[in-house]
């Protein structure tokens, strides 16, 4: 907690306001098809190669089995067949279903936001990353690409830094980490993106972030 107390509470609040923002105008774009998600061929290894930083766990080690059900909730996606787990503080900010486009899921805690978007989309990984990257510029003209890498199943992975509300008291730098891939080559795409508020304690929302994309699976 920063000293004083208040002034941590206020950026808390402010910070939750912009990333539901954020993650609203997101998942418009996506379910209009604007932003596309890019390959993830293996979706188990392509979710750990989005290199989420570390912190603190999100349920301590010596919790079992029963204690950590309790805390989590389960998203599940019938048309694409996939499954995510959720920590109860992590709620669900918007869901939306569409046979013709697919899902997008959008969760935020007090700080920070994931948006999962699963669609019927035949763009490459390439292809979804410079629609993504436009799309972005358009709302965030100070758009950086800090790093972007393609993985050995074709993945596109990218770290994005932008302003939200430049030039207001309003104004929040955001750390963005982008995972884009393909369910199926072709036919089905997944966009996974973290977007934390950059005076956040940026390695714990990462690693809570990454916590629940690790959980991203086949529904059997």
């Amino acid at each position: 907690m920063r000293a004083g107390g208040q002034p941590a509470a206020r950026g808390v609040t402010a910070a939750r306001r912009a990333a539901r923002q954020i993650v609203s105008r997101l998942a418009s774009a996506v379910t209009a098809g604007r932003i596309g998600a890019t390959p993830l061929t293996i979706v188990a290894t392509a979710l750990l190669l989005l290199a989420l930083v570390a912190a603190t766990p999100l349920v301590a080690a010596t919790s079992g089995v029963a204690q950590a059900q309790q805390q989590f909730q389960v998203w599940r996606s019938p048309q694409f067949g996939m499954k995510l787990s959720h920590p109860t503080n992590w709620t669900v900010v918007e869901q939306r279903a569409d046979p013709e486009r697919g899902d997008v899921l959008i969760l935020g805690n007090e700080t920070s936001a994931l948006l999962v978007g699963l669609l019927h989309d035949t763009r490459t990984p390439r292809q979804m990353a410079e629609d993504l990257i436009q799309t972005q510029k358009e709302q965030t003209p100070d758009l950086a690409v800090v790093q972007s890498s393609e993985t050995s199943a074709g993945s596109v992975l990218m770290f994005l830094q932008y302003t939200v509300s430049p030039g207001s008291d309003a104004a929040m730098l955001i750390d963005e980490k982008v995972l884009l891939g393909s369910l199926q080559a072709g036919a089905s795409t997944i966009t996974l993106r973290g977007m934390v508020p950059d005076r956040a304690n940026v390695e714990s929302e990462f690693e809570q972030i990454e916590t629940i994309i690790s959980t991203l699976s086949p529904d059997r």
